[in-house]
């Protein structure tokens, strides 16, 4: 049978979501838990990998097993041998033809922007620049929607389209932050914090909102942003 998990994870600590043979992945502590609890050997297929540093809220994974228990079993077992920064929020049942990953239909994330310097306590989970102006920021994030070629916007994988749907980038401010919010069809590696880093120098004024349009119709990666640092970036939730 086939089970759906949702989890949580705080990445600092990992070298991405992915399984590594030289490093620590978030897969691989997931796989052990599994393979303590179970004594079997689980594997476990996510919607997609998160870099070195990204958080979740809302990542999702499905495995496969003939064990048949009780949700609230499932995760008081693996929480027993799972450290404190991989937490599993549910794990249901579903139908044999589910893939957490071809099944996306898609996904959100957010990324913090801090409005004072971080604390030795927050430095982990979000990213602060100084003399920021959100203003040319919020001109710009429409400019990112629609259907494009993000080629300029990513680091190019052989034989992976870089046509790409975003439905919204909004940003939301708070008391402490701003959260810029994209809700995609797919994402390509680096892509979120690739427009991140282009939205922090326009907010600097080193480029202009118009950035946006060359960068697509150029597809020039250098003329966009430095990567924005994986701290502040949040997988939030994937719509099935």
């Amino acid at each position: 049978m086939r089970y759906k998990a949702i989890i949580s994870y705080d990445g600092t600590k990992y070298q991405g979501f992915q399984s590594q043979k030289n490093a620590l992945g978030i897969q691989q502590v997931i796989e052990k838990a599994f393979r303590l609890m179970t004594q079997q050997e689980i594997k476990i297929y996510a919607s997609g990998r998160t870099d070195k540093g990204v958080h979740a809220i809302g990542q999702v994974f499905h495995f496969d097993t003939e064990i048949d228990i009780e949700e609230k079993t499932w995760i008081r077992g693996l929480h027993k041998r799972l450290p404190l920064d991989i937490r599993i929020k549910s794990i249901k049942k579903v139908k044999d033809n589910f893939h957490a990953r071809h099944s996306a239909k898609s996904k959100i994330y957010q990324y913090k922007l801090a409005k004072k310097p971080s604390s030795v306590f927050t430095k982990n989970y979000e990213v602060y620049i100084e003399n920021l102006d959100i203003e040319p920021i919020k001109k710009a994030l429409p400019l990112l929607e629609g259907t494009h070629d993000f080629l300029g916007f990513c680091q190019y994988v052989k034989d992976k389209p870089t046509i790409k749907t975003i439905y919204s980038a909004t940003l939301k401010e708070t008391k402490s932050h701003y959260i810029i919010t994209f809700h995609g069809n797919s994402f390509l590696k680096y892509m979120v914090r690739s427009m991140v880093g282009t939205l922090i120098q326009i907010g600097l004024n080193r480029k202009d909102p118009n950035i946006i349009l060359e960068i697509f119709n150029t597809k020039d990666r250098f003329l966009a942003g430095k990567t924005a640092e994986s701290r502040g970036l949040y997988l939030v939730k994937i719509h099935y």
